[in-house]
């Protein structure tokens, strides 16, 4: 037995041992885990988010319209997603879910196949899933579902791919169907309701890592502005779930994307895709590229690539390289197209003038090289004019030699070459130009017809527009205006760059390029009752080994037109067509056919009465103009 003294030791211990437990709980609660208990209560009290602003839409226009046309816009859509932990029998739902499943992807894969097929690409190899029908298939299906669901205590499974939302049929059947642990949510996508149209200017919104982010493109290089900037709420509420009316409120609006006005004409981008797509299938050619600019603002009135691709599918590309767009990404030996810019500088330098001659008697020699003309024909005595028209690689030699490196450096560095145009497009590339002091007479003389240099068909064409502008380059854009969410509009203007050439001397060059339509090879490119100015070219390309392939090319067309007040300038490249082909057999048709097209879509008069054959058209010296 215990005396009193022992018990009362006894308790007061205990009771020591209880206050300090107590100590030592308050401290773990109060001081060493504060934050997280308060986090706790926080987070029963409050209820916070965050908002997503909506991304910004991209228009292009129509001439003569203030009508708009959306081309990338936001579009409220569908997802499915499973609970597992609310499924009393996984295997049941998965049974039910995969027939609707695998049709849903059937139908996937046919739109994918038919967008595949409609976009000059090709299906072997290709990344998108092509189902099978039959037991097999749904019961792989329905095991893999199985395995998703047969999770007891999983709030939250997807159970579709990142791209898969809903169509009708597979919406209405989950919607009309309660699914035992299957739920709906509405989401938002980027909707391209063109389809294909001008696919390689827009890019798409992809996925990059676990965000959505504007890819490629106008997209991709305006990604800032479209994307907007999140919003915030935070309120506090009662144990009952109702706000606290006095409580602490914390709240940012999402601010909406910028809206996003192209300089693109709806109507002239659609001509363009259409030829284009003719005319890389008739020539078989691996890919072709138009571009169309007003060549007095800067402004891209269209920008076209074939094989292209559906946005709206792009996960479903089988060559990454489609997504790029080559007439700003990828540079090329733009060939004969660049005589005009090299004769332009011999007639300001006062070096030559359209009338001067030389005389053609056969192949030169520079260094180790011959040089001939591209049909290794020859015809005496030439005017400079004359050496446009046949384009005569030998002529502009010979003009190449009268300049210089020093020289013709100068002038192709003022026409914009050896630099980016800094149009708003993701991924421009540079074009290459080397110093003159790493030129020698084999880099005079084949600069001079266009090959030793690389450029991109976006620079080439802004360099030809000098001559339709009145010597003046004007800096290239795609943009007519930025609609900001505070209702501020911000108007683009076009931008002069500087005084390449004269007028007189662009004068001179445009009349000549005029002769080499009306006269020279390019006959194929004549729309009656119009004088357009033009020039071919057919450039090799050079292979891995630092030489030119023997079966490989570039054709090229550059032009503009009607000459006295050009309203379009444009620019045809065919990679690699078949057979013998030369731009003058190509492009040319292909420029005929859509300068008309443009001709009386933009409702532009004719030069004379088409019902009358016209007088030969001639170049006279420094008059620019033909009589």
């Amino acid at each position: 037995m215990l005396n009193v003294n022992q018990r009362l030791w006894i308790l007061t211990l205990l009771t020591s041992l209880l206050i300090v437990g107590l100590i030592v709980r308050l401290v773990d609660l109060q001081i060493l885990r504060a934050s997280y208990f308060e986090a706790i209560a926080t987070s029963q009290r409050q209820r916070a988010a965050e908002l997503s602003p909506a991304r910004g839409t991209i228009y292009v226009q129509e001439q003569e319209s203030s009508e708009l046309f959306p081309v990338a816009v936001n579009k409220k859509t569908w997802i499915a997603y499973a609970v597992p932990r609310e499924m009393d029998d996984p295997l049941a739902v998965a049974e039910q879910l995969s027939p609707v499943l695998l049709e849903f992807r059937q139908r996937q894969t046919q739109r994918i196949e038919d967008i595949i097929q409609s976009t000059g690409q090709s299906i072997e190899g290709g990344q998108n899933e092509v189902g099978e029908e039959g037991d097999d298939k749904q019961a792989i299906l329905r095991d893999e579902l199985y395995q998703k669901f047969n999770k007891h205590t999983d709030p939250y499974e997807p159970f579709l791919k990142f791209y898969e939302f809903l169509d009708d049929e597979f919406y209405d059947y989950l919607a009309s169907n309660e699914i035992e642990g299957i739920r709906l949510e509405e989401t938002k996508m980027r909707v391209y309701p063109e389809k294909t149209l001008a696919s390689h200017i827009l890019g798409y919104v992809g996925w990059q890592d676990d965000k959505k982010i504007g890819r490629y493109g106008v997209e991709g290089f305006f990604e800032n502005m479209l994307a907007g900037d999140m919003g915030f709420f935070s309120v506090e509420r009662d144990a009952s779930g109702q706000h606290i009316g006095v409580g602490k409120r914390e709240f940012k609006p999402a601010a909406d994307g910028t809206d996003i006005v192209l300089t693109i004409d709806r109507v002239v981008q659609s001509i363009i895709e259409n030829e284009l797509k003719d005319g890389v299938t008739r020539y078989g050619a691996e890919r072709g590229s138009v571009i169309i600019m007003n060549p007095q603002t800067g402004a891209v009135l269209g920008m076209a690539t074939y094989p292209n691709y559906d946005p709206n599918y792009y996960y479903a590309i089988n060559n990454a390289q489609v997504q790029l767009n080559p007439v700003v990404s990828e540079i090329f030996e733009p060939g004969s197209v660049l005589k005009p810019v090299v004769m332009s500088a011999a007639i300001e330098e006062g070096l030559v003038t359209p009338q001067t001659t030389f005389n053609d008697s056969g192949p030169v020699r520079v260094a180790e090289y011959t040089i001939d003309t591209f049909d290794n024909k020859h015809h005496g005595i030439q005017t400079m004019t004359q050496v446009l028209e046949q384009s005569n690689n030998i002529g502009m030699v010979w003009v190449g030699q009268q300049l210089g490196a020093e020289v013709m450096y100068d002038y192709l560095r003022r026409f914009g070459l050896g630099e980016k145009t800094g149009v708003e497009l993701e991924g421009e590339t540079q074009s290459t130009l080397k110093e003159p002091s790493d030129w020698n007479i084999t880099t005079v003389a084949t600069t001079s017809f266009g090959q030793g240099v690389a450029l991109t068909p976006l620079q080439t064409l802004n360099a030809v527009n000098v001559i339709a502008n009145d010597g003046v380059l004007m800096q290239p854009y795609l943009v007519s205006s930025l609609r900001h969410t505070n209702e501020d509009e911000e108007i683009k203007q076009p931008t002069p760059v500087r005084q390449v050439i004269s007028s007189r001397t662009a004068g001179d060059v445009s009349a000549m390029m005029v002769s080499v339509i009306e006269n020279g090879v390019a006959t194929l490119a004549r729309v009656p009752g119009y004088y357009l100015a033009g020039k071919t070219g057919t450039a090799q390309v050079p292979d891995e080994k630092g030489s030119y392939s023997a079966d490989r090319k570039i054709i090229t067309f550059v032009g503009f037109g009607p000459i006295d007040n050009p309203r379009f300038s444009m620019i045809i490249k065919l990679d690699n067509p078949s057979g013998l082909s030369f731009a003058s057999g190509t492009a040319a048709p292909m420029f005929n056919h859509i300068a008309e097209k443009l001709i009386n879509y933009m409702q532009i008069p004719p030069d004379y009465d088409s019902t009358i054959a016209p007088p030969k058209y001639e170049v006279t010296d420094s008059d620019g103009a033909g009589a």
